[in-house]
């Protein structure tokens, strides 16, 4: 009996898949340019490669790690940029950035803001740095380590996390590294689901996010003291 031969699927992103991509990126109206449009494909591809060994994502699908990575992440840029406007070159931190997501897509979109990315996991820790350095970005550090143990001397501007946490938990385990002035950016999904804060924070924002492609909920909660 002869055997069925099946071409196997893709492991890495295809120009259809950037095709996907930028058109994403148009319907949020970023004004990137071509080479930061290349950066994320890139990005992706990287991620994609990464992912056979190291488990960066549970996400192996390429749409899906388009939408629920790539412009699931670009999608919170407008409110964020909104937030630090009066910043020039704010300090960020991602918390549990796991594969670099949302901070190496937002240190992409935004060379001018300074990105610090955390995660406990080293092998997540070790992939951000080499993506970091494949991609050439000069705002952006890994760091392998627990928030709550971390000590970088100058405090941040904005600490963001997806999916890292709940709120609560989130806030508690990382405020001593905002600044006085600072604020947190949770990125969530159903807001019935998580939206307690801690005494003495409160939500400052809440922004209904609206990812091309992606017919989930998403939510982002901007929180100051």
């Amino acid at each position: 009996m002869s055997s069925v031969h099946r071409k196997p699927k893709s492991e890495t992103l295809e120009s259809s898949d950037q095709l996907l991509l930028n058109d994403g990126i148009a319907q949020l109206r970023l004004g990137l340019s071509v080479d930061q449009h290349a950066q994320l494909f890139k990005y992706g591809q990287l991620i994609q490669k990464w992912n056979r060994v190291y488990n960066l994502t549970a996400i192996r699908n390429n749409r899906e790690l388009v939408t629920h990575h790539l412009l699931d992440s670009l999608a919170v840029l407008p409110a964020v940029s909104v937030a630090l406007q009066s910043n020039r070159q704010p300090r960020i931190l991602d918390v549990g950035a796991g594969a670099g997501l949302p901070g190496l897509v937002l240190a992409i979109a935004q060379p001018n803001w300074q990105v610090t990315l955390i995660d406990t996991v080293q092998k997540k820790a070790a992939f951000m740095q080499q993506a970091i350095a494949s991609l050439g970005l000069k705002n952006a550090h890994a760091v392998h380590g627990r928030v709550e143990e971390y000590q970088p001397g100058v405090p941040f501007d904005l600490i963001c996390s997806r999916a890292f946490s709940s709120i609560d938990n989130f806030i508690a385990l990382s405020q001593h590294l905002l600044a006085e002035e600072g604020q947190f950016a949770a990125l969530k999904g159903k807001v019935e689901v998580d939206s307690d804060v801690p005494e003495n924070w409160r939500i400052d924002a809440l922004h209904p996010i609206e990812v091309p492609f992606l017919d989930e909920a998403r939510h982002l909660f901007m929180i100051k003291r």
